[in-house]
């Protein structure tokens, strides 16, 4: 759920909001019994989950960004893969370990509520390749890892049809929208990249306008597509996220506060932590929460943990596999 800035100063203000608001509707929506589902608290931080989407579209916008100033070629499709893998799947494992700690010693806690949890290797291995969706008999150790499977699906499709969107043959990139436009109707499975296609669509297009690929009326108008289809497909707040998410990269391209950015640094490392030990911090605590103040120190013990336990992941793992990601390029292929 992260990437390069590439000389893209918002993104990491983007980033920060979207970690932290999945992480809020976490704490407070999903957590069993720890807030009202009628109150207005937790109708307000349920709009958290949409910073999902929010991380769709710069996931659109970042990777072929990354691919043009990179030069990439279809022939360096298996190095590009590799540049992913490396930037990605260290935080991952160590967070699948983590939860898996977390999962054999919660009947240690004394919030245990009796209920066993069965893990097979076999599921385990799943998770490493990304495979939970295609097997109705496992499930992810941790909701947020469907996203990562998303994500891993878009590596593969822009790696391999990059091409099309850079394509100087308007009906060549007109074909491309369209396929975007229809697979959400004909893929209706929420699990696979198809149906989220017109999310990232809309940061792909932001890339190809940015870097003067199409023109503005081509721009304006496959945008116009994409939003029609998150209209009718998805909520009206889906569509408003995105429409107000692409309004911000446009027209807020060079901005960025500082302080926020910082946060949107290592947003991959919260989006990852704080669904294993920041979780765990609050479904433990919020057995003993009874009032309203009691809760809000609940959430932010999660709070506080996510932050440092993402931070350590982040120094420690996800900046160093960036930095050896960062030393794979295609550029002596472009010649």
């Amino acid at each position: 759920m992260n990437g390069p800035n590439n000389g893209i100063p918002i993104l990491d203000n983007l980033r920060a909001i979207a970690a932290w608001a999945v992480c809020l509707f976490h704490f407070v929506c999903t957590t069993t019994g720890f807030i009202d589902p009628g109150s207005f608290v937790y109708r307000f931080f349920s709009f958290g989950k949409y910073g999902v989407h929010l991380f769709f579209i710069i996931s659109g916008l970042v990777i072929p960004w990354s691919m043009y100033n990179s030069n990439y070629q279809i022939k360096n499709f298996f190095r590009f893969f590799f540049k992913r893998l490396i930037r990605l799947e260290p935080p991952y494992i160590i967070s699948i370990i983590l939860m898996l700690c977390i999962l054999f010693l919660r009947k240690y806690s004394p919030a245990y509520d009796g209920k066993e949890v069965n893990i097979s290797i076999r599921q385990v291995i799943f998770h490493v390749g990304y495979l939970i969706p295609f097997f109705k008999d496992v499930t992810w150790l941790t909701n947020v890892y469907w996203t990562l499977a998303i994500e891993f699906q878009y590596y593969l499709l822009i790696g391999v049809f990059y091409f099309l969107f850079y394509s100087k043959r308007r009906y060549v990139r007109i074909v491309a929208y369209l396929v975007f436009v229809i697979s959400p109707v004909v893929f209706s499975t929420h699990s696979f990249l198809p149906f989220w296609l017109p999310l990232f669509g809309i940061g792909i297009l932001l890339f190809s306008y940015k870097k003067n690929i199409i023109p503005v009326i081509e721009f304006i108008i496959a945008t116009i597509l994409f939003l029609s289809v998150l209209y009718f497909f998805n909520d009206f707040i889906v569509f408003l996220v995105a429409l107000i998410s692409a309004a911000a990269i446009l027209f807020l391209f060079h901005y960025s506060i500082k302080r926020i950015a910082w946060l949107g640094a290592f947003s991959y490392s919260v989006y990852l932590m704080h669904s294993v030990l920041g979780a765990a911090v609050v479904n433990t605590l919020s057995h003993y929460a009874h009032t309203p103040a009691a809760k809000v120190l609940v959430v932010l013990s999660g709070i506080i943990t996510t932050f440092i336990s993402s931070y350590i992941m982040y120094f420690f793992v996800e900046k160093p596999s960036k930095k050896i990601s960062s030393t794979f390029t295609y550029k002596k292929n472009a010649e």
